[in-house]
């Protein structure tokens, strides 16, 4: 009985321990000290809080001193570049250049740029945000481009010391189409650059095309289907790409002015024609693949060293992976 009593109080006495509450001791100031390795009587010096202070107050004259002269210095600063531009006469214009014509003339773009000798070369400067940080005269651009279609686009820019230089892009002829009463020259984009009465250009003429409505200056030409002169025009554009890759210097021959018709077979097979100085003519069977630069540098080789000018009348074909060349019958 008493074994009994005795596991009971110790079963209770563990219950006991077990539920009451174990009360955290908060953390003096003194066992901060305790911890970093203080003794109870450490206190902080009176001179590192002083110094502390101090260096704070020495930091904060500082900065009020020194915003001031900052902002004195930079305004002085721009007030110095304001001077230098508006007096050195560096940024006064002396002269205008214009680059890039071929079919407009030069007068017309200078009745355009309403700037001088003599101006100061700020006025007009502007247009869209980053013209002002280009120095560009995007409101002279605007009224080219509008005035004159046959600028593809413009760059007015005054260029340090003292120019203004207009650089135009124009637009490329480079293929005609035979219209009623003339011909009708086309960009690369299908648009009609001017209507011409007679053949007064260097570019072949595209025979055959159907067209849905009269050309107008400045518009995309109407077809039913675009897709042969789009060929077309890849070729006249590879003929030209040709002719500059075998500068004019180097003595070779320009197909470009040698071909003087294109006629369609197919959608993307023609023939190109070039006329004889004896007589006759040449008919190069052609099609618009990837293939196309290297068969007009066999054509062009052909013409030249080749001279197969002096054979005469015929058909040179240029589809297959062998040339062949067929004279006309006599």
């Amino acid at each position: 009985m008493d074994r009994r009593n005795d596991r009971k109080r110790k079963a209770d006495n563990r219950h006991a321990i077990k539920g009451s509450p174990k009360k955290r001791r908060r953390r003096s100031s003194k066992d901060s000290h305790l911890q970093y390795g203080y003794s109870d009587s450490f206190e902080p010096s009176p001179f590192y809080i002083e110094n502390r202070k101090k260096r704070e107050r020495d930091r904060r004259r500082k900065m009020i001193v020194g915003w001031p002269l900052a902002v004195l210095s930079a305004v002085a600063l721009i007030l110095v570049i304001v001077t230098l531009v508006a007096y050195l006469p560096q940024f006064y214009i002396e002269r205008v250049t214009v680059s890039g014509l071929r079919l407009i003339a030069r007068e017309d773009i200078m009745e355009l740029i309403d700037k001088s000798p003599g101006e100061h070369f700020i006025g007009g400067i502007g247009g869209e945000p980053i013209h002002y940080l280009t120095l560009r005269y995007g409101n002279i651009e605007d009224k080219i481009k509008d005035t004159l279609q046959l600028v593809r686009s413009v760059k007015v820019q005054f260029r340090f010391p003292s120019e203004v230089r207009v650089t135009i892009v124009e637009k490329t002829e480079i293929l005609a189409i035979r219209i009623a009463g003339g011909f009708a020259l086309l960009d690369s984009e299908l648009s009609v650059i001017r209507i011409a009465s007679e053949r007064d250009f260097d570019i072949p003429v595209l025979e055959g095309i159907r067209l849905e409505s009269t050309p107008l200056i400045n518009e995309k030409i109407e077809i039913g289907d675009e897709t042969q002169l789009f060929s077309a025009i890849n070729i006249t554009a590879s003929l030209i790409e040709h002719d500059m890759k075998n500068d004019a210097n180097s003595g070779r021959i320009s197909l470009m002015q040698l071909v003087r018709q294109i006629k369609p077979i197919t959608d993307h097979t023609f023939y190109l024609f070039i006329p004889l100085s004896q007589g006759g003519e040449i008919r190069v069977k052609l099609e618009d693949n990837r293939s196309l630069q290297d068969r007009l540098k066999v054509l062009s080789y052909l013409l030249g060293e080749g001279d197969l000018q002096s054979r005469g009348s015929g058909e040179l074909d240029l589809t297959g992976h062998s040339v062949f060349f067929r004279p006309d019958a006599t």
